[in-house]
């Protein structure tokens, strides 16, 4: 009987997921448990070290080997490379598959290793460009080289699952952001007492190593061969290059985007870095599991069905899992925008990160709300242009939007910084609005590419779930805002000082909006509600769980 479930989890885990919805479905519970730890992770930075200079050191840290690893990761592999080769696959060209994929693999190891090395001997210089407090720029250097190692074997381990996704295998790569996290989690809970923050940087290279080898076993049953050789003479190696050099520049002017709002914060109050990161990644949270994951799944089939010039399929499957992305991501930022400081309170209200940093982080993490539903959604479109080999036009619109954030933002902090309260917060408003900008114009620009979605399908999903979110945001609003006498009509109801009584009203209040919300798009008959309920009955089955039925189908030429 043991041994009969182990071969069935063990089948579970390696197992071809069939279509958008089921790959989506299996990536946001895992994607889910990923984010919970992220903030679990965050809870005990802010609790062991506050919104102050070290953990500001600390966030500053990533930046220049975030930037080497997205550009590569994001950029090359799972873009560039998962197209081409899924083509192999589709074909059968299984050896000219793996060439591909080695030579990729240590262009992408080679690239690192070089910048990699400028990171290490050049860090001082770099991390003076920020305002640190100049007694923390030595921790800041020290943690930079700690990360860069950890980096390099997530980018390892990014390119494994770029491969299992190819094959459709979901599972493991959505796994493996769970371990990361934990092996951060491990570095700042039994290291850090040890080393202090350098202990959660440990903690960083325990997770990424976890990361890249929790994947190692699933390559083996697809029969993985790697090659020491990088073939610059082979066509499709050339077309990756090709393809990844403007994504990459896309990638790169998305993360100067990021610096630019770590440098901009940086010149403000010490702590208004860890605020901003506390606050993006709170925003972060509804992104990656409700338009990451789903954008993620239609890439495959989007790919495939331009390739196949069925057009009518590829804006079916584009609109539907827009849709789907917008009816989770558009309450989702309603929710974060109305209850950010009893949400704030229970994700970092602990130890020594103090009120005015929970205020601070929520007025910041509202202000990044207004963007989320654009942010996620951008994920898709992007995603549509790779799939027709145009990574051109997201560049392009990317470095635009950077341009806007950064003259929007500075702007804000130089017109309004010396009596806003909370400066910080207009970094959050002016990535918001650059986003929004990005998902509306690559819209329009994908519209003229297909030659224009019907009408009444693109807007009249959009609209039932405006009109519905925008009820739910009135009903989560009031309970918290009417006063009597002076006082908050929840405070006479419930002690608000208590993590317990605030996590059930936070809860309650939260179960109420969203049960409008599904009632009311139930009434306009959503699609994309009657979708989601059709997973309900396969998700509770643990063996149905990789079989979900959904109309959106790949086609039968995809690879087993």
């Amino acid at each position: 009987m043991v041994k009969r479930f182990l071969r069935n989890g063990t089948s579970w885990l390696t197992s071809r997921q069939t279509s958008i919805l089921s790959a989506a479905a299996i990536m946001m519970v895992l994607m889910v448990a990923s984010r919970i730890l992220g903030l679990l992770r965050n809870w005990f930075l802010a609790g062991h070290f506050g919104a102050g200079g070290e953990l500001d050191a600390y966030t500053i840290a990533f930046v220049f080997p975030d930037i080497l690893a997205n550009i590569l990761i994001t950029g090359a592999l799972s873009v560039a490379f998962i197209p081409i080769f899924a083509s192999f696959i589709t074909r059968g060209s299984k050896d000219e598959a793996w060439d591909l994929a080695s030579s990729v693999l240590n262009l992408s190891l080679i690239t690192f290793f070089i910048f990699g090395i400028i990171i290490f001997v050049f860090a001082p210089y770099f991390l003076n460009l920020f305002g640190l407090e100049p007694e923390f720029v030595p921790l800041a250097v020290t943690l930079t080289r700690i990360i860069t190692l950890g980096e390099l074997l997530l980018v390892l381990g990014s390119f494994f699952s770029s491969v299992l996704q190819s094959y459709y295998r979901f599972i493991i790569p959505a796994i493996a952001p769970v371990l990361y996290n934990l092996g951060i989690i491990f570095g700042i809970v039994f290291l850090s007492p040890f080393f202090g923050i350098i202990g959660a940087a440990l903690g960083v290279l325990v997770g990424a190593f976890l990361h890249a080898i929790s994947q190692i076993f699933v390559l083996q049953k697809l029969q993985f061969h790697y090659r020491i050789r990088v073939d610059l003479k082979n066509p499709e190696v050339l077309k990756v290059l090709k393809l990844s050099l403007p994504r990459a520049l896309g990638v790169g002017v998305s993360q100067l985007e990021w610096a630019v709002s770590i440098f901009l914060a940086s010149l403000l109050a010490t702590g208004s870095v860890a605020i901003l990161k506390f606050a993006q990644d709170l925003q972060n949270f509804p992104i990656g599991i409700f338009g990451l994951t789903l954008a993620t799944a239609a890439l495959p089939t989007l790919s495939t069905e331009w390739a196949s010039n069925k057009l009518e399929d590829f804006k079916t499957t584009f609109l539907s899992s827009l849709h789907q992305i917008l009816y989770l991501s558009v309450p989702m930022s309603v929710i974060l925008a109305v209850l950010r400081i009893p949400i704030v309170r229970l994700a970092l209200g602990t130890g020594k990160f103090d009120w005015p940093a929970t205020v601070a982080t929520a007025t910041t993490m509202s202000y990044f709300a207004v963007g989320i539903f654009a942010q996620a959604a951008f994920l898709l479109t992007a995603r549509a242009f790779y799939s027709m080999h145009d990574t051109v036009t997201p560049f392009k619109i990317g470095s635009i939007s950077l341009i806007i954030h950064v003259i929007l933002s500075s702007s804000l902090l130089f017109i309004f910084g010396e009596t806003a309260a909370i400066k910080v917060s207009f970094i959050g408003l002016s990535a918001a609005i650059s986003g929004i900008f990005s998902f509306l114009t690559s819209l329009y620009l994908l519209d003229r590419r297909v030659g224009k979605f019907d009408r009444v399908k693109l807007f009249l999903p959009a609209l039932k779930i405006i009109i519905a979110s925008g009820a739910m945001a009135v009903l989560l609003y009031l309970p918290l805002h009417i006063k009597i006498n002076g006082h908050y009509i929840i405070d006479l109801i419930i002690d608000t000082t208590r993590a317990v009584n605030l996590l059930f009203l936070t809860g309650a209040v939260a179960t109420a909006g969203l049960g409008v919300y599904i009632l009311l798009t139930w009434w306009f008959k959503s699609d994309e509600l009657k979708a989601y309920l059709r997973l309900v009955p396969d998700i509770t089955k643990f063996k149905g769980f990789v079989a979900l039925k959904e109309t959106i189908q790949t086609t039968k030429t995809t690879p087993t």
